[in-house]
């Protein structure tokens, strides 16, 4: 999919929090990460459980240019950031560009 290409929907939200997972990812204040975020949520909501909801509503508490820097290797990682979600989100970070 490219940068300027049509998005897809994302699945209905089953649960509260997976409604605010939804709310969070689609109120970004950079539309790259936005961008990025919905294709995540395009493949993934439907398998994320309560905890792994969380864990992502936590990571979203981030500025969006340091999680594009984590993603990027620019800045190390802080501290109770699980470099495992990192990873899941740069997949979709490269589904989104077409790199």
């Amino acid at each position: 999919m490219s940068m300027n290409g049509p998005l897809p929907e994302i699945p209905v939200p089953r649960t509260a929090l997976q409604r605010r997972l939804v709310h969070l990812a689609s109120r970004r204040s950079m539309a790259e990460m936005e961008r990025i975020l919905h294709r995540f949520l395009v493949n993934e909501l439907t398998i994320l459980d309560e905890v792994q909801c969380q864990v992502w509503i936590g990571l979203l508490d981030h500025a969006d240019a340091d999680l594009l820097d984590w993603m990027a290797g620019i800045k190390p990682l802080p501290d109770g950031v699980d470099p495992t979600i990192l990873s899941q989100l740069s997949v979709h970070a490269r589904e989104s560009t077409g790199v």
